[in-house]
């Protein structure tokens, strides 16, 4: 029986009875994979030119810049071979199921993947371009930011789940694994940082993320 996620819910209630989530995922990471992480480390500090920002605008402009690269690097690939057929339903594992709701609907719906991924990319760059959800300036954001960037952030993570669960085989070859590496350890590291994810929002990949929290551990030490 599959576990049904609300897209506007944490996954702080999921039951963790998932045992082969990872079946399909590769733990170990490619040579060369993470000697790219200061790098990835310097992106998640403010810019000495911009030192008037604050920090609603950096998130608003760093999920901003991580949605596009998203985007660019993951769903564009995915769009070749994540159809109807092969992924009738936004999906971690055999018993993980995402559903999706947004602001004008009463009930979540379960969706095709692609479906929840275009839904979610819309609903996305509509809430970044909403200047009274995301004002610039310097004026005050509204109650409604934080929570809104948590739902985006938490919608992300359930996007590179699914390519890293269900499509490992997409990006087998060297430079598609590593690019899909590197673009996840982005938004991770800016989402544990800034608060915007939370352990239990992470649990369906849970191991490969000890995995890189362990390699990049280990690089930080030498």
């Amino acid at each position: 029986m599959a576990i049904l996620i609300d897209a506007t819910r944490s996954n702080s209630d999921m039951v963790l009875s998932v045992a082969d989530i990872h079946s399909n995922m590769r733990l170990v990471p490619l040579p060369g994979e993470t000697h790219c992480v200061c790098t990835l480390r310097l992106l998640l500090t403010v810019p000495r030119s911009m030192p008037d920002l604050s920090p609603n605008e950096w998130v608003m402009l760093k999920t901003t810049a991580i949605l596009q690269e998203m985007i660019d690097e993951v769903v564009v690939p995915l769009e070749q071979h994540c159809s109807r057929e092969s992924c009738p339903c936004m999906s971690a594992g055999a018993h993980l199921m995402f559903l999706w709701k947004d602001d004008d609907m009463k009930e979540p719906q379960r969706l095709p993947a692609m479906e929840y991924i275009n839904a979610f990319i819309q609903f996305a760059r509509l809430s970044l371009a909403n200047t009274e959800l995301c004002p610039r300036g310097g004026r005050r954001c509204p109650d409604s930011f934080m929570p809104r960037m948590l739902k985006l952030h938490r919608c992300i993570f359930r996007i590179y789940a699914h390519a890293y669960i269900q499509h490992t085989e997409k990006f087998c070859d060297a430079a598609g694994f590593f690019n899909l590496g590197m673009r996840f350890k982005h938004w991770l590291f800016f989402a544990r940082d800034s608060g915007l994810v939370s352990d239990m929002d992470l649990r369906p990949m849970r191991r490969l993320i000890d995995v890189v929290d362990l390699t990049v551990a280990g690089r930080e030490a030498h």
